[in-house]
C-alpha cells in the first residue's frame, strides 16, 4: 500500500491541478460572457463526444470504485479507512473531485471553442493523464504476472478484474494523446501560418529596392522548408512529453519497489542525455551548415526554372550547371550524414548504457539487497525492458529538435532581416491626381553601389511628365533609363532630390499608385488582381480582340484560361491589364520588342495615341528610332544622364533631314 509521504504529493498535485483547472474554467465563463467565445453544435460529433466521455468517466469512476477490491485482494474502502493512511483517503477524494472538474472544463471548452485558442494548460494535463495512462499498462501486468505465478492462481488477471484497469489504461493513453496531438496540430499549424504570413506581408510592405537585395532562395527556404520543419514539432513534443511522464511515473513505482534501483537508473539515464546534449551542440552547428547549402540549393531551383532554356541549348553551360548544382546536392546530404553520425555513436552507448543496467539488476541485485524478493526483481526487469523503447524514443527525437531549432532560428532571422527592411510610414498629403497630372523630378539622384564596391550614379535628373503626352526614353545598355524607369514609379527611392505629383512631395507608394507598367521582365499573374472584373466583361472582351489573342485566351471570373503563349502574347496580355488597371500614367519597357511587324506598328501608331487621347500620360523605353517622330518628347540617357531631350518638332526635322 503506498506510504503517507506519496499520498501527501498526490494530494498537493491534484490540489494545484483543481485549482489552476478552476482558474481557467472561470477564464473560459468570462470569455462567453463577454462573446469572445460562441456555442458550437457539433452535430453528431458532439453528441459521440459526450456519449463516449461520459462512458470513459463511468469506468474511471468504477475503477476508483472497486480499487480496494482489486488491487489489495478485495478490501473495501471501510477497512482502509480504519486501518489508514488518512491522507491516502484525501489524496483519493481529491481526486473524486479533480476530474469531474477537469472534465466539464474540457466539455466547455470543447462546445465554445474560441479562434486561435491555446489551451496548453489542457494539453498538459492530458499529457500527463496519456502517461500515466501507459505507465499503468505496465504496472497492470507486472500485477498480473505476480499473482499469475501459480498454477492455483493463473486465472486471478480475469478473475479479479485487473483486466478492466488495462483497458482503462489504454483507453487513457488512447483518448488523452489522440486530443492533445489534434490540438497541437492545429496550434503548430496556426503557428506556421502566423509565421508566413507575419513573412508575407513583411515582404510584400518592403521596398523594392531592397527587396532586390534578398539572397535568392532565402525567401523560398523560409517560407516552404523551415516551415514545414517546425509543424513537425508535433509528434515530438507529443512523444517527447508522453514518454518522459511515463518515465517519471515508472520511476516513481521503481522507488516503491526499491529506492537504491531507482537512483541508480536515474544516473545512468541522466548521463546518457548529457552526452547527448554534449553532442547535439557540435551537431548544431553542422546542421547549420546543412541549412546554409539548402539556400543555394533553392537558388539552383531557381536557376534551372528561369534558365532552362539558356541550359537546353548550350551543353557546356547545362554541364557545369549540373555539376554546380550537384556539388551543392553533395554538400548538402554530407553535411546531414555527418551531423546524423554525430548521434549514432552516442545513441548506441545509451542503448549498452541502458541493457547495463538491466544487467546489473539482474545479476547483482541478489547480492547487494539480500531481502529483495524474486516479484521485486522480476517488476524491475519488466519495467526497465518496457522503459527501454521509451527511453531510446527520447534520445532519438533529440536530432529532430535540433533541426527544428535550427529552422525556427532561421525563420526568426529571415524575419529580423526582412523588418530591417521595412521604412518608417510617412503620412502623404492628399494629392488630386483628377484631371492634369503632372509628376516632376527635381535634382533626383541616385547611386548603385556593388559588393566590389564600384558605383554607378544615375542623375542628377530634373524633368517632368505630364498627361496628354507620349514620352519616349532610349539610350544603350547601362545608360540608365530602366532606372529612371524604377525611380519615376516610386520603385527606387531617389538618394537626392524629390519626385512630386502636381507639386506636391509624396511617399513611393502613392507615387507608384499612379503608374500602370509592364516592364521589359513583366511577371504575369494568372489572376486579375486590383481591378474590378465583374464590372468590365464588354471592357475586357472589346480589349482582347483589339490585342488580337480573343481566340488564345479567355477570361472567366477574372481567371485567365492559359498564360501558355507566346512572349509576345504574353506582352499583349500584361497590356490588357494595364488598360483594366486604368491608372493616370503607362509606362512601357520595351513592349514592341517582342512583336511582329505589323503589331509593333499598331502598338506605336494606334494604341499609344488612342492612350493619350484618353489623357494619360505615356512613357516608352524604345529602340525603334523609325517611330521617334511619333512621340512628343524624346529623353536619352547616357551614363546615367539625360543627355539629349527633343521635341516633338525637333524629332520631326531631324527624321526629314535624314531623308
Amino acid at each position: 500500500m503506498p506510504d503517507s509521504g506519496l499520498s501527501f504529493i498526490i494530494l498537493g498535485v491534484l490540489a494545484i491541478v483543481t485549482l489552476v483547472t478552476l482558474y481557467y474554467f472561470m477564464l473560459l465563463i468570462k470569455e462567453v460572457i463577454k462573446g469572445q467565445r460562441r456555442f458550437e453544435w457539433k452535430g453528431a460529433k458532439g453528441v459521440g463526444t459526450i456519449i463516449l466521455s461520459l462512458a470513459l468517466m463511468s469506468l474511471f469512476a468504477y475503477c476508483m470504485y472497486r480499487a480496494p477490491y482489486i488491487l489489495f485482494d478485495g478490501m473495501s474502502w471501510a477497512f482502509i479507512q480504519q486501518l489508514g493512511p488518512q491522507i491516502m483517503i484525501t489524496a483519493v477524494a481529491s481526486l473524486a473531485i479533480a476530474i469531474p472538474v477537469f472534465y466539464l472544463y474540457f466539455l466547455a471548452g470543447y462546445f465554445f471553442p474560441k479562434p486561435d485558442d491555446k489551451p496548453f494548460f489542457m494539453i498538459i494535463v492530458l499529457s500527463v493523464v496519456s502517461g500515466m495512462g501507459n505507465s499503468l499498462i505496465i504496472f497492470i501486468i507486472n500485477a498480473t504476472l505476480n499473482r499469475s505465478i501459480d498454477a492455483e492462481t493463473r486465472r486471478s488477471g480475469i478473475e479479479s478484474g485487473l483486466y478492466i484497469y488495462f483497458i482503462l489504461g489504454i483507453i487513457l493513453f488512447t483518448v488523452s494523446a489522440m486530443v492533445v496531438r489534434k490540438k497541437l496540430i492545429t496550434i503548430t499549424s496556426n503557428v506556421v501560418y502566423d509565421k508566413r504570413m507575419e513573412i508575407i506581408n513583411k515582404l510584400l510592405k518592403a521596398p523594392f529596392y531592397k527587396f532586390e537585395s534578398l539572397e535568392e532562395g532565402k525567401t523560398s527556404a523560409a517560407l516552404n522548408n523551415d516551415t514545414e520543419t517546425v509543424s513537425g514539432v508535433v509528434n515530438m513534443i507529443v512523444n517527447g512529453l508522453t514518454g518522459i511522464i511515463t518515465m517519471v511515473t515508472c520511476f516513481i513505482y521503481l522507488g516503491t519497489l526499491n529506492l537504491y534501483g531507482m537512483l541508480f537508473s536515474i544516473l545512468v539515464i541522466s548521463l546518457a542525455v548529457f552526452l547527448f546534449i554534449q553532442v547535439s551542440r557540435s551537431a548544431e552547428k553542422i546542421f547549420e551548415k546543412n541549412r546554409d547549402y539548402q539556400t543555394i540549393f533553392f537558388r539552383h531551383i531557381s536557376d534551372l526554372v528561369k534558365g532552362f532554356k539558356e541550359l537546353y541549348i548550350n551543353r557546356r553551360k547545362r554541364v557545369e550547371f549540373r555539376q554546380d548544382m550537384q556539388k551543392s546536392c553533395e554538400i548538402y546530404r554530407d553535411t546531414r550524414v555527418e551531423g546524423e553520425f554525430k548521434f549514432i555513436g552516442v545513441s548506441i552507448l545509451g542503448e549498452i548504457m541502458y541493457i547495463f543496467v538491466i544487467g546489473i539488476v539482474v545479476f547483482t541485485f541478489p547480492f547487494i539487497f539480500d531481502n529483495i524478493q524474486g516479484n521485486t526483481l522480476r517488476n524491475y526487469v519488466t519495467v526497465y525492458l518496457y522503459m527501454g523503447g521509451i527511453v531510446n524514443q527520447e534520445i532519438f527525437l533529440i536530432p529532430s529538435l535540433v533541426r527544428v531549432l535550427v529552422s525556427w532560428r532561421r525563420i526568426k532571422d529571415f524575419i529580423r532581416e526582412i523588418s530591417e527592411m521595412e521604412e518608417e510610414a510617412v503620412l502623404p498629403q492628399a494629392v488630386n491626381t483628377q484631371g492634369e497630372l503632372q509628376i516632376e523630378l527635381k535634382g533626383v539622384k541616385f547611386e548603385y553601389k556593388n559588393e566590389s564596391g564600384e558605383n554607378f550614379t544615375v542623375g542628377p535628373i530634373d524633368y517632368t511628365f505630364r498627361s496628354g503626352e507620349i514620352v519616349f526614353i532610349s539610350g544603350g545598355n547601362g545608360s540608365g533609363k530602366s532606372t529612371l524607369a524604377k525611380l519615376i514609379t516610386g520603385l527606387y527611392r531617389p538618394d537626392e532630390g524629390e519626385i512630386t505629383v502636381n507639386g506636391e512631395k509624396v511617399d513611393s507608394e502613392v507615387l507608384g499608385s499612379n503608374f500602370s507598367t509592364v516592364f521589359s521582365d513583366f511577371h504575369l499573374f494568372d489572376k486579375l488582381y486590383g481591378v474590378e472584373y465583374e464590372q468590365k466583361h464588354d471592357e475586357i472582351q472589346k480589349y482582347l480582340e483589339v490585342l488580337r489573342i480573343s481566340d488564345k485566351v479567355s477570361i472567366n471570373e477574372g481567371v485567365f484560361s492559359t498564360l501558355k503563349l507566346s512572349t509576345g502574347q504574353r506582352k499583349r496580355l500584361a497590356l490588357l491589364v494595364s488598360y483594366l488597371e486604368d491608372r493616370p500614367v503607362c509606362l512601357f519597357d520595351e513592349w514592341a520588342a517582342d512583336q511582329d511587324p505589323e503589331f509593333r506598328r499598331f502598338f506605336y501608331k494606334v494604341l499609344l495615341p488612342e492612350l493619350k487621347a484618353r489623357g494619360k500620360a505615356v512613357i516608352a523605353i524604345t529602340h525603334d528610332d523609325s517611330y521617334f517622330a511619333d512621340t512628343d518628347r524624346h529623353i536619352k540617357m547616357e551614363t546615367g544622364r539625360i543627355v539629349q531631350p527633343r521635341k516633338e518638332a525637333d524629332i520631326k526635322d531631324t527624321v526629314l533631314a535624314g531623308a
